[in-house]
């Protein structure tokens, strides 16, 4: 599946030792994919094929080796000239891995601890097998030296680039707070930046604010940096140089919605991602097929619509998927509408679920949880408060996917906690 586009800024990468050409910039997953490689990486123990589904870092269908370093995800790495990514623990090639076999030989699963117990020396010889078939990739071939953390004081940090965390962090700038954003993505604008076409134009005017105060240096952001936990007034942050404990006198946390997930026979293999991650790639003018469906399942949106409206070749349908063919990409999908099941030939399937609140990192800092159909919603007090100098906003709190919520929701947070 060509690109839609070729890149302006070309960059070639390597995959395998096979030579593509990238945007520079542009998260090196969807180079490949826009190569037509969806089958990056294989599954531990059975070796099934496996293939990006996210694109925001929470599944293990991009992993693959980078520049030597085993188990990276290639969505949040930067395409840059001579990067080298490698399919990593298969025996063959990326396609046609030989230790599929385990899956062939164990369909009911495999205990290496009860296969061939009671022989003398087998279990030893059964265990080392299956350290190597469940292998993650092979070590780095150079260590790196442990740094010490780095010690600093943030008047403001939001975790968290997407719609709700810059609409705090402009509020809460615009009152005189000294506010510092991170992200693990490589770019700052979220779910406001990934929606496709005409959809997109609802977040045109926070995206312009955003991209004002960043110009002007009234809110920092740092991507590819990832909140990794909070101790006490304590948040630890990593990024490529190291590791920061920083101490807050304003915490915000923003970390949005996980994709949705529904259970159906099919569901992980290759060319199977959320209408979200397919919004990504066309973002970078990458398609993950030629013949796509969407399916949108109840209380799914908005990213299936808006998806459909910027590609309608894409194949929309409302309903939930029971089952797809096809091991290494879909063949074929079934899906429950209202009207009975349908059959559709296609060679990607596009899920629009409903999403579940990111809600791990907010359950670190104290947050009480209540459990919804959709997952865990943090529950928050007046101006998103969980606890004393620490806030909740946007989707992991049950704020609307829309820019008026996302405002109205920022605006209360400003003006009960944004005093300097």
């Amino acid at each position: 599946m060509p690109r839609l586009a070729p890149p302006t800024h070309p960059v070639t990468i390597h995959l395998d030792g096979q030579a593509i050409l990238a945007e520079k910039g542009e998260p090196a997953v969807a180079a490949l994919v826009g190569a037509g490689h969806v089958t990056l990486a294989r599954s531990p123990k059975f070796h099934r094929p496996r293939g990006p589904a996210c694109l925001r870092a929470a599944c293990d269908g991009c992993l693959a080796r980078v520049d030597d370093v085993p188990n990276v995800m290639t969505c949040r790495v930067p395409a840059t000239e001579g990067l080298r990514v490698e399919t990593q623990n298969v025996v063959g090639s990326r396609d046609t891995d030989l230790l599929r076999m385990t899956d062939w030989f164990f369909p009911q699963g495999m205990n290496p601890h009860e296969l061939l117990a009671g022989v003398p020396g087998a279990p030893r010889v059964v265990q080392a097998l299956a350290r190597r078939v469940a292998g993650l990739g092979r070590l780095p071939l150079q260590g790196v030296r442990p740094a010490a953390a780095r010690r600093r004081d943030v008047d403001v940090l939001v975790v968290g680039a997407g719609p709700a965390g810059m609409a705090a962090a402009l509020e809460l700038a615009a009152r005189g707070r000294r506010v510092e954003v991170v992200d693990d993505d490589l770019t700052w604008g979220g779910s406001a930046r990934t929606l496709p076409g005409p959809a997109r134009s609802r977040w045109e005017s926070l995206l312009e604010q955003m991209r004002n105060a960043v110009s002007a240096s009234r809110v920092a952001v740092r991507p590819s940096t990832t909140a990794a936990g909070i101790y006490g007034d304590d948040v630890l942050v990593a990024d490529a140089s190291g590791l920061e404990v920083i101490s807050v006198r304003s915490l915000v946390l923003a970390p949005g919605a996980h994709d949705g997930v529904l259970a159906f026979e099919g569901n992980d293999v290759p060319g199977v991602m959320s209408a979200r991650a397919a919004s990504r790639l066309l973002e970078h003018a990458v398609t993950p097929g030629k013949r796509i469906v969407m399916a949108v399942a109840p209380g799914g949106g908005p990213f299936g619509e808006a998806y459909v409206q910027a590609r309608p070749e894409a194949t929309l349908v409302r309903g939930s998927p029971t089952r797809v063919g096809g091991s290494a990409r879909p063949r074929e999908v079934s899906i429950a509408t209202d009207a009975g099941e349908i059959r559709l030939r296609c060679d990607a399937l596009l899920v629009d679920a409903p999403r579940a609140p990111a809600y791990e990192i907010c359950a670190q800092a104290g947050a009480e949880l209540v459990h919804e159909p959709a997952g865990y919603r943090v529950k928050t007090g007046p101006g998103g408060r969980i606890r004393d100098g620490v806030f909740a906003v946007g989707e992991v709190v049950g704020t609307p996917l829309e820019p008026t919520a996302m405002a109205r929701e920022a605006l209360a947070l400003a003006e009960a906690h944004g005093r300097p």
